[in-house]
């Protein structure tokens, strides 16, 4: 595993002290000297021990928030940079879809509003990943009910699936940011390997959030897989094979257990449990 300077800095710090304080042990008996003398040898080494690693680790701490600071600064940059592009595409393309009358034409510019959308929603999914990276996630209290409804009538519009909800209130404490990514995955995924009439339903019961299709379904070497970043189950379908190991991870950190049950050609059903996370 690779050390960070800071981590490496400590280490061969932590391992210097230690040889020094053998070769004092050493030097004390070979001397002759009693275990008090190296009592007292170490009453005067120790302090300056510390002192010194105070001041080398507190430098390197704070050259380490010097560099992270810039490096955010860069990177908050950048994202304002694409994120401006973006805006600026999206906005022509409203007006030229308000515009236009030609059929063929307008199913062209609704077919690039998607795949804005798409690119909109990786933006996201990365500045959320930044975020992580450099502040502690805010959590809130959330109607897990109202976020999977939100989520469901976003992809409604693209008039794929019909959509099933049984949904009871259940309120849980989450970063709803990083909740509604794991949900935009879950429902795009159960959509993209889906026959295009087969409904998608999304039930919530007592603790557990189920969502459930009916496709292709997987079999048990695709299940065992289906975590691994950039592992696509089906490279037919497109994607990045990344959507899955940011829920497996999200929910590991959340404390939320998830479970895949499937069969090939029986579709798939995706179980997530929030017991540890509902509101007290």
């Amino acid at each position: 595993m690779r050390r960070g300077p800071v981590g490496a800095a400590l280490f061969v710090y932590t391992l210097s002290t230690l040889a020094l304080l053998l070769l004092m042990f050493v030097y004390v008996r070979m001397q002759g000297e009693s275990w008090q003398s190296f009592g007292v040898a170490m009453l005067m080494f120790v302090p300056a021990v510390v002192a010194v690693g105070y001041l080398i680790l507190g430098d390197l701490f704070e050259h380490k928030k010097r560099q992270d600071q810039r490096l955010e600064h860069l990177l908050r940059e950048v994202l304002h940079e694409i994120n401006l592009p973006v805006s600026t595409i999206r906005s022509n393309l409203q007006m030229l879809e308000v515009r236009i009358q030609n059929p063929h034409n307008r199913k062209r510019i609704t077919r690039a509003l998607e795949a804005l959308k798409r690119l909109q929603r990786l933006y996201d999914e990365m500045a959320y990943a930044i975020r992580r990276e450099f502040h502690a996630v805010e959590t809130e209290s959330v109607d897990l009910a109202d976020v999977v409804k939100e989520r469901v009538e976003q992809h409604a519009e693209m008039k794929r699936n019909p959509f099933v909800l049984e949904l009871e209130s259940m309120r849980v404490v989450l970063d709803r940011i990083g909740l509604e990514q794991v949900l935009d995955n879950l429902i795009e995924n159960a959509m993209k390997y889906s026959p295009a009439d087969r409904p998608i339903r999304c039930l919530i019961e007592g603790t557990r959030l189920v969502i459930s299709d009916q496709g292709k379904g997987m079999d048990t070497v695709q299940i065992a897989r289906v975590w691994e970043r950039y592992y696509q189950a089906d490279s037919h379908h497109p994607g990045e094979g990344i959507g899955l190991a940011f829920v497996k991870r999200y929910c590991d950190e959340a404390g939320i257990q998830i479970r895949i049950e499937s069969q090939p050609g029986s579709g798939t059903s995706v179980t997530l449990d929030f017991a540890r996370v509902m509101q007290k």
